[in-house]
Order: C-alpha cells, then sequence, then structure tokens
C-alpha cells in the first residue's frame, strides 16, 4: 500500500485462535489478500448463520466525499465522466475520496474545488449512505455546498472531466428517469430538494 492510505482502511488482521462474532456470524480469522493505493480485499473465515463453514470477502475503501454545489439561481453542477469498471459514460455530482489526515469537509471542499473550481462558503452535510453494504465496508458522507466562488478545475492526472451546470429541477428529472445511475449521485440530490422544501 502507497504510504499516507494506510490510516484509512478497517483494520484486518489475523484473529489468532480466538473467533469473534459479527451479528450472527463467527468471523475466526481474517486475512488481507490484495491491497492499492485505493482499495484493501480481505478475505474472514467465518461461520455462517446457518452453522456452515466458508469466506466472506469484504471490499474497504477510503472514505466517499460527494457534494451537490447549488449557485444562486438554483443550478447545480454535474461531472460527465467514464468509469470504467461499467465502461460507461456517467453524470454525477463531484465526487471523490478521502485523503488521510483530512476530515471530510476538508476532503469536500478539496474535491469541489478540483473537478469544479468551486469553492463554497455555505456547507451542510446530507448525511450518509452505505454504497455498497454486501461486500463494501465503503460509506459515502455527502454535503450541500452553497455561496459559490468560480475558480479553475485541478483534476487529478487519471480524470478527463466534463463540467455542466444545469437547473437543480434538470438535475432531478436525469435522477427520475435514469439518466443520473450513480447513488451517491441520487441520495444526494433527493436529499437536497427534501432541504429545499423545508427551507421554502
Amino acid at each position: 500500500m502507497s504510504a499516507g492510505y494506510s490510516g484509512l482502511f478497517t483494520s484486518a488482521v489475523s484473529l489468532g485462535p480466538v473467533a469473534e462474532r459479527n451479528g450472527p456470524w463467527t468471523v475466526h480469522a481474517s486475512e488481507v489478500v490484495y491491497e492499492n493505493p485505493w482499495i484493501r480485499v480481505r478475505h474472514d473465515t467465518v461461520t455462517t448463520p446457518s452453522g456452515t463453514e466458508g469466506i466472506y470477502g469484504v471490499v474497504e475503501t477510503r472514505p466517499a466525499i460527494g457534494i451537490v454545489a447549488l449557485d444562486d439561481e438554483n443550478r447545480t453542477y454535474l461531472i460527465g465522466q467514464h468509469r470504467y469498471p461499467h465502461g460507461t459514460y456517467t453524470w454525477e455530482i463531484p465526487e471523490g475520496a478521502g485523503r488521510d489526515h483530512e476530515d471530510l469537509l476538508t476532503g469536500a471542499r478539496r474535491e469541489l474545488r478540483e473537478e469544479t473550481g468551486l469553492s463554497a462558503a455555505r456547507w451542510t452535510p446530507l448525511g450518509t449512505i452505505q454504497t455498497s453494504n454486501c461486500i463494501s465496508d465503503e460509506v459515502a458522507y455527502l454535503f450541500l455546498a452553497e455561496e459559490l466562488t468560480v475558480g479553475d478545475p485541478e483534476p487529478d492526472e487519471t480524470e478527463e472531466l466534463e463540467v455542466r451546470v444545469v437547473p437543480f429541477e434538470d438535475a432531478m428529472a436525469m435522477v427520475r428517469s435514469g439518466a443520473i445511475q450513480d447513488a451517491m449521485s441520487a441520495v444526494a440530490l433527493y436529499r437536497t430538494s427534501e432541504l429545499l422544501a423545508e427551507r421554502a
């Protein structure tokens, strides 16, 4: 694993002779079988709730961060990019991963600036979601960013991004139609819609 990321992953070491409980599961041992700077995969030797023996594979990740950026004209910023695992081009809110020794709001500010060039004076937490809790421990932390100042994007070298500014209702229509399928984006936009309705 690259230096600087190790503190962002769940501890996964051999449990030795003492078994531990994970709800109705019994975990006998835990072993890291693959890791890189972004993910870590571990195999837990388990007894299942039905009493059978087996393994449970878990993908551990850094914290995910998603930001709904809303300007004074009730427009929001969407990011277009190719997503490698699905081999498709997607539209999403600005998103990224947390870094070691960085609090979540600092990470959200950094990701928003990198992908859109924006900075925001007003930040509202929108809660968390578990993005794929059958195979991954990833938790996404969602924010609403307002009172925006425009600047120049600073994308990572691995990113080829397109930035689109759309009316917020158009973004919601994209969620409802399936044009936006990213889970973080859909949940964050719906939670923003509820928050805006409460403010009205």
